[in-house]
């Protein structure tokens, strides 16, 4: 299992508003039933198996093009931890562990 973050960038839009595309990104991402998902306010944290993630990525990034966008930037980033089984409520629970 993986945790990854993904950001997607519509540019070409004629506006700076991106929350429509936003929208439609998670849309397709909700559809993939074995990749758990968080949005936040600059990305999006994944957790799920790397094909998975992957593939709803790949989905993602689709749509923002679906959407009208004529040109999409995509940033991934990948934890894959493989001595231990990590989810995001683990990550999260660490750290606030050490906070106290």
């Amino acid at each position: 299992m993986i945790i990854a973050e993904v950001s997607i960038i519509p540019i070409g839009t004629g506006t700076p508003s991106v929350s429509r595309y936003v929208a439609g990104a998670i849309e397709a991402l909700a559809k993939q039933k074995k990749v758990k998902y968080q949005m936040t306010a600059m990305g999006t944290i994944l957790e799920g198996e790397l094909k998975d993630v992957l593939d709803a990525v790949t989905r993602m990034h689709e749509s923002v093009f679906d959407r009208g966008a004529e040109r999409v930037v995509t940033k991934l980033t990948i934890d894959d931890r493989r001595d231990k089984n990590l989810t995001i409520d683990y990550k999260v629970q660490s750290v606030m562990n050490k906070l106290g």
